[in-house]
């Protein structure tokens, strides 16, 4: 059992390292507003995934292999990628307060809606996710159980990390370190949302 759930939070951790969307928002809400916010978006993207892995344990998650599943989601991604790219950039253009909340609606929605709108989360699930889950239950629902608790505990561990050093890190920063920050954040979701688009044009047509 120690076994699995060390396999499973080392996984998770895996899997949370890259800069992605998650992480591009959680280090932006944390530089702005301290590592609550930062936080809440990373324990948001973790209920995504814990809804996931809950999915991949009652084999449900097969039946969303479907095109129309993934242009579903691709889309909703687009929007919620370009919503936060828009306001990443219209912040980089207010003076602001460090303190001030992101007009971004709650932290914990936006890490959550991130998460559960990413097509890429739920091809991860279908093939490699699924696959290491069953690898390490040998057949026993408890095991697998195990390794999802595990797996979703390592991606919170690693989001609390950089929410700590984005939150408690930004009193070393000033407004235009912000600002530059904000255009960066802008434009990586921008990017990714164009990446997504353009993997949902061959579904589309």
């Amino acid at each position: 059992m120690m076994e699995v759930g060390i396999s499973g939070w080392l996984m998770g951790i895996a899997i949370a390292l890259p800069v992605g969307p998650v992480i591009t928002e959680l280090i932006r809400r944390g530089l702005r507003g301290g590592f609550l916010p930062a936080w809440l978006v990373g324990l948001g993207a973790a209920a995504s995934h814990s809804i996931l892995v809950a999915l991949t344990l009652l084999g449900v998650v097969t039946l969303l292999d479907r095109p129309v599943w993934h242009i579903v989601l691709g889309v909703a991604g687009v929007f919620v990628l370009g919503y936060l790219g828009v306001d990443a950039v219209r912040a980089s253009a207010q003076p602001g307060e460090m303190d001030a909340a992101p007009s971004t609606g709650h932290p914990f929605l936006a890490g959550f809606g991130i998460g559960i709108a990413n097509p890429i989360t739920l091809l991860w699930f279908l093939t490699v996710g699924g696959g290491l889950i069953a690898g390490h239950a040998g057949g026993r629902a408890g095991l697998a159980a195990a390794f999802g608790v595990s797996f979703v505990a390592g991606v919170l561990c690693w989001d609390t990390i950089v929410a700590g050093l984005a939150g408690y890190g930004r009193h070393w920063m000033g407004r235009r370190t912000l600002r530059t920050l904000n255009v960066v954040a802008g434009l990586i979701f921008f990017g990714f949302a164009l990446r997504l688009m353009f993997q949902l044009l061959p579904l589309i047509g």
